[in-house]
């Protein structure tokens, strides 16, 4: 064998080797995009569940500080309007 052929061998061993590096690169990369995406996913409808939750604690909070609400419970524990000097100010 001569040197050229060696060289030529080398030159071709070390494309082959450097071609198998690039592939295991690019589906490593693909399979971390990937996790990437499905993690995202998780996020985005955790994300939509709190939303949702959010908003019915909105609504409910406003129907338990509605004045027809307030004025119910008020009924239901025999509580009224305020006389005068039950009330105190305090100066800052």
């Amino acid at each position: 064998m001569s040197k050229a052929d060696r060289t030529l061998l080398w030159m071709i061993l070390t494309l082959l080797g450097g071609a198998l590096t690039l592939g295991l690169g690019a589906v490593w990369l693909n399979i971390e995009r990937m996790d990437l995406a499905y993690d995202l996913r998780k996020m985005e409808k955790s994300l939509g569940k709190k939303e949702d939750l959010a908003v019915k604690l909105m609504v409910e909070r406003n129907n338990l500080v509605s004045p027809y609400q307030l004025k119910k419970l008020a009924g239901q524990h025999a509580l009224g309007v305020a006389a005068p000097g039950q009330i105190r100010r305090i100066a800052n």
